[in-house]
């Protein structure tokens, strides 16, 4: 509810602003008592294609701000079709003040990119697209441990392998991953079935590496040397995954690696 209360907020000179991005119908009452109906059609964070449509009883002058995400480089604007200029500054907002007729329609464009986030404690890295973080995709065991039928508690336990090392090009480590996009988005998204995206990327198993009272042992430190074969893995959106590894070893053959001991 705070999320979806906080789409849209009220600036100080009398517009509105784009805080967050979603898909969502806003009835707003500007500084004069003018009323307008703002719709957002979009599948972001999955996308980076937002419309919004406006609709008013009468043409009204006001700003209208548009949040550039701090991860955003390439964010692009259009107003009716043509191309708005502006500087790109991540974290910023861009301002559009003119007057608004009912039909008019602004249309933004941000370039989901790849990207690594590398952890500097241990040198294990995390895969991101866009807006979020990408996580192992890990098949599920339950098992009933106590509660009632009618409040039950479970356990969750993984039923595939998880304990993997991400293989990344030395002079291109981004060069090792395919983005595969579902053509629907569904109406739960946040589940292993139906995550919206998904990344294939070049792995091998660590066999070392394994469960210690049911928790993964401590992560060693990266770059890990490995002999296992590699590996197509899929990355699913972290808030899609129960069981998560997101922060997973680096792999390689190069003379510092480590053996996991």
């Amino acid at each position: 509810p705070w999320f979806a209360e906080n789409l849209w907020q009220a600036s100080a000179d009398g517009g509105l602003a784009a805080w967050l991005y979603a898909g969502c119908e806003v009835d707003a009452q500007l500084a004069g008592g003018r009323k307008i109906r703002l719709r957002e059609e979009t599948d972001y964070p999955f996308s980076g294609h937002v419309a919004v449509a406006l609709a008013c009883d009468a043409p009204a002058a006001f700003p209208l701000y548009l949040r550039i995400p701090r991860w955003c480089r390439d964010f692009r604007v259009t107003v009716n079709g043509e191309a708005a200029a502006f500087d790109t500054h991540p974290g910023h907002y861009v301002r559009l003040s003119r007057t608004w007729s009912s039909g008019d329609v602004v249309a933004i464009g941000m370039e989901m990119t790849l990207g690594l986030t590398t952890w500097p404690r241990n040198g294990s890295v995390t895969v991101d697209r866009g807006p979020l973080s990408y996580s192992l995709k890990i098949d599920e065991r339950w098992q009933r441990c106590g509660g009632t039928d009618d409040w039950p508690e479970w356990e969750l336990f993984p039923a595939s392998p998880w304990n993997y090392g991400l293989r990344l090009d030395s002079g291109n480590p981004l060069a090792g991953f395919t983005v595969v996009e579902k053509k629907q988005v569904a109406d739960q998204p946040w589940t292993l079935q139906n995550a919206p995206v998904e990344i294939r990327a070049r792995a091998s198993r660590i066999p070392a590496w394994k469960l210690v009272n049911e928790t993964v042992d401590v992560l060693r430190d990266s770059p890990i040397r490995a002999s296992e074969p590699d590996e197509t893995v899929t990355l699913v959106p972290l808030g899609c995954a129960r069981l998560r590894m997101s922060c997973l070893p680096v792999l390689t053959d190069a003379p510092d690696a480590r053996e996991w001991e």
